[in-house]
């Protein structure tokens, strides 16, 4: 790819971690997971959760492993709760992202809500965005989303022209 690379995200239920690693095999990319103290499980998480994403919360997270400030571009992803970014993920965006030279974004998210949740993390990041990929319930399968996977990771190689 030419470039360093970090692929952050956060996923509760699995779909975007998933998708981060299809993400990590199709470029040259390390990988970090975004953590919280305290995870979200059972349905206390899940109305946690969309609370956050409605208030537009940014919950504590735990410290990155990577430094995004060493990378060329950012990869930053995460599921869509309730037409918003999930919380973790703006958390990351606020403390990390803006460093970062060059941002993507990613998601998945059950059918609405990427627009505006690029648009947050964009404000977040300070900088807009080299490429977008959102994955829908519907396409959430390897083969349902193989093209735009491949259009996004092209995006990547060659700078988002």
């Amino acid at each position: 790819m030419g470039t360093s690379t970090l692929i952050a995200y956060y996923s509760m239920s699995g779909h975007t971690r998933e998708l981060a690693n299809e993400i990590r095999s199709a470029v040259d990319a390390d990988i970090e997971e975004i953590r919280e103290p305290h995870a979200r499980h059972g349905l206390s998480g899940v109305a946690r959760a969309l609370m956050d994403a409605v208030i537009r919360r940014t919950p504590p997270i735990l410290s990155a492993d990577h430094d995004p400030a060493q990378y060329d571009l950012v990869l930053l992803g995460g599921p869509v709760w309730a037409g918003r970014m999930a919380a973790p993920v703006r958390s990351y965006a606020k403390r990390y992202a803006s460093q970062a030279p060059h941002v993507a974004f990613f998601c998945t998210e059950g059918s609405r809500g990427a627009d505006s949740a690029f648009a947050d993390l964009e404000r977040l990041c300070m900088h807009p965005p080299r490429a977008t990929l959102t994955i829908d319930e519907k396409h959430r399968a390897p083969a349902a989303h193989r093209a735009e996977l491949g259009h996004f990771a092209a995006q990547m190689s060659h700078g988002g022209e």
